[in-house]
């Protein structure tokens, strides 16, 4: 007997695509499913996918259409960065969906890439379906990606804290000597970011280059606050502080606690701390500095009503 419930929420947890033995589990036949196919209400994805509506062009839809047409894929390298939200990296809408399989003589469609493996990678169940973690995808993305693109994605992942430093170092170290692909590359880019990630007076120079460049006006550098605390940067009037963060990722961590203190006493005097890191400036200047133009422009309006 046909199950229409369990239709709509295949439909629904599965981004609009099912496989043809799921179908037939919800009281389909064969031949019931070549009939909604050949009158346009469903759309067949390759031999045992289908699509309950239109074939789902977001990424989310492919990849579940690949881990159906592929029994126990995993999602992982590019498209997993992209389903994990990783910062930096390039737009994948329409790059081959990525997949891994221990099955050597799997077969995947025309739009998947298959990485055969010998071992299941590390995953976890986002969305509905197989994901590498985020240790496991960096690993993988270490192993494809141009070394200025990954160094993009993983410092900007530490500094916007999708994951914890420690727990990345430890990954390498168990990882190390087993012939893990994107262990050197993630070995040698953590030996050079153990170092200062750009100096100080480096990251203070491009910011305001860049700041002026844009029509910005600088504020008052180096300024002594009413609570005992030295400020990088102070725009008086909208009362907004700026601080530059180029410090190594052990740093960053360590003090994270500290600048949230120092940022909360800050706002106790009704000031707004907005943090320039190194990965903002070499990577994401433009998008920076966009935000900071807003944050000056809504303080100024708030502190315009203020003053009416």
């Amino acid at each position: 007997m046909l199950d229409e419930a369990a239709l709509r929420e295949l439909a629904a947890t599965q981004h609009g695509v099912a496989s043809r033995v799921q179908l037939q589990q919800a009281g389909l036949t064969p031949r019931a499913i070549r009939h909604r196919i050949a009158t346009g209400r469903w759309v067949s994805i390759g031999r045992n996918v289908v699509a309950l509506g239109p074939v789902p062009t977001d990424i989310w839809g492919r990849a579940q259409a690949g881990v159906l047409a592929v029994p126990s894929a995993t999602v992982s390298h590019r498209t997993a960065g992209a389903l994990h939200g990783l910062p930096g990296l390039s737009p994948a809408t329409r790059a081959p969906i990525d997949l891994s399989t221990t099955v050597l003589s799997a077969v995947g469609p025309a739009d998947v890439r298959l990485f055969r493996r010998t071992h299941r990678p590390r995953f976890q169940h986002l969305g509905g379906m197989a994901i590498t973690t985020v240790p496991q995808t960096l690993f993988d993305l270490a192993a494809v990606l141009p070394v200025e693109e990954l160094d993009r994605v993983v410092d900007l992942s530490l500094a916007q804290r999708r994951l914890p430093l420690s727990v990345l170092e430890l990954s390498v170290e168990e990882l190390s000597g087993r012939g893990v692909r994107g262990t050197p590359a993630l070995r040698h880019l953590l030996a050079s970011r153990r170092s200062e990630g750009g100096s100080e007076s480096e990251l203070e120079r491009l910011f305001l280059e860049g700041w002026t460049a844009a029509g910005g006006v600088p504020g008052r550098q180096q300024v002594q606050m009413p609570w005992h605390a030295r400020v990088d940067h102070l725009w008086d009037d909208e009362m907004v502080i700026g601080e530059n963060d180029s410090r190594s990722w052990h740093t960053r961590e360590r003090d994270f606690d500290s600048d949230r203190q120092r940022d909360a006493e800050a706002a106790s005097f009704g000031y707004l701390t907005v943090r320039i890191t190194w990965g903002q400036v070499k990577y994401d200047l433009e998008a920076t500095l966009v935000r900071l133009a807003k944050i000056l422009r809504v303080r100024a309006g708030m502190a315009s009503h203020t003053s009416t």
